[in-house]
């Protein structure tokens, strides 16, 4: 965009995303990781790799994935974080100067924080996470004059655990006339911090989410007198958020079923092509980068998630976020 240097600034957890086969759960079960997502101490979780006899590591984070992603498009994107100074924090800033992405990135003395996918060869995944170095990132952190350099920033929906930095970013943005994003990464982030989002959309706001995660966080706001009810529910109580305003815009990502946007009390359907999935980590975040650079050109809501749709579709073709330029048709910039 004109008079700006970067058009989308990421702003989340710097990990890396580790996958492997563990056919049978063996390795899983030995290590106490007995369900589908948990949390464990980065040294168990270190040690645990040792003996995966293989296994592919590549930069992760929703953030940073987005950030990534929206660089090989050609949209001019940044990233900010916290990592270690250790051979996973050199990989995961490897991968994203490579991708083109602005980096600024705070070295702790801690380990770089790891995401572990484990795949039991039949298609059931345990995933084990520790975000060590990646949280020892603060408002302080970040710079009012950087983030003043974007069109945009995208705030990693984790990031709502820590409500202090979402809330600085938000003003900070608000103050500078930047739009902000959010992308809600989870149905328990959705349900748990339903409210905090809901007053979060008084601001110039984009929100990203799941069908699923869509349902969360409508079931969360019980409070204003909400019920658990369907999809259709959902829709009309979005558009009645955002009905004779331009924010926030909605978009709800629908896997195989396309996409659905909903802005100025309008909703927007977008179809695509069901794809069986390699592997579908990055896949969401695919689809916001190229929403996001769509929509800063001032394409269309139908066009935006169209890309967003193919973009993702090309992320669930390879594992985790390992693609290459060439693999893009990139999103015009008019740069």
């Amino acid at each position: 965009m004109i008079g700006k240097e970067i058009d989308v600034l990421c702003i989340g957890n710097a990990l890396v995303d580790v996958f492997a086969r563990d056919d049978g759960h063996l390795i899983s079960s030995r290590h106490g990781i007995n369900l589908p997502v948990q949390h464990l101490e980065i040294e168990r979780l270190r040690e645990l790799l040792q003996e995966l006899p293989e296994y592919t590591a590549v930069s992760g984070g929703g953030a940073a994935n987005v950030a990534k992603i929206a660089s090989l498009l050609g949209t001019r994107a940044g990233f900010i974080g916290s990592l270690g100074n250790d051979d996973f924090g050199q990989l995961f800033e490897k991968n994203l100067a490579e991708a083109g992405v602005s980096l600024r990135l705070k070295k702790s003395s801690s380990p770089t924080g790891l995401c572990l996918i484990l795949d039991d060869g039949n298609g059931k995944i345990r995933i084990a996470a520790s975000p060590s170095a990646s949280l020892e990132f603060y408002p302080d952190d970040i710079n009012e004059e950087e983030l003043k350099k974007a069109a945009l920033v995208l705030i990693d929906g984790f990031m709502l655990h820590r409500p202090g930095i979402v809330q600085y970013v938000l003003a900070l943005a608000a103050r500078n006339g930047i739009t902000a994003a959010i992308d809600l990464s989870s149905p328990d982030i959705a349900r748990d911090h339903a409210d905090e989002i809901l007053g979060y959309t008084g601001n110039e706001l984009i929100l990203f989410m799941n069908e699923e995660e869509s349902l969360a966080f409508y079931n969360g706001l019980k409070g204003h007198g909400l019920s658990q009810k369907g999809s259709d529910d959902v829709l009309s109580f979005f558009q009645s958020i955002n009905n004779g305003t331009s924010f926030p815009i909605i978009a709800v990502k629908l896997g195989a079923r396309g996409a659905i946007t909903i802005a100025g009390g309008e909703i927007h359907r977008t179809e695509t092509k069901a794809i069986v999935p390699k592997e579908s980590t990055g896949a969401g975040d695919a689809f916001c980068a190229a929403f996001l650079g769509a929509w800063l050109e001032k394409k269309p809501f139908s066009e935006c998630a169209a890309l967003g749709n193919k973009t993702a579709g090309i992320i669930l073709g390879t594992i985790g976020t390992q693609i290459e330029k060439t693999s893009f048709l990139p999103v015009p910039t008019g740069h």
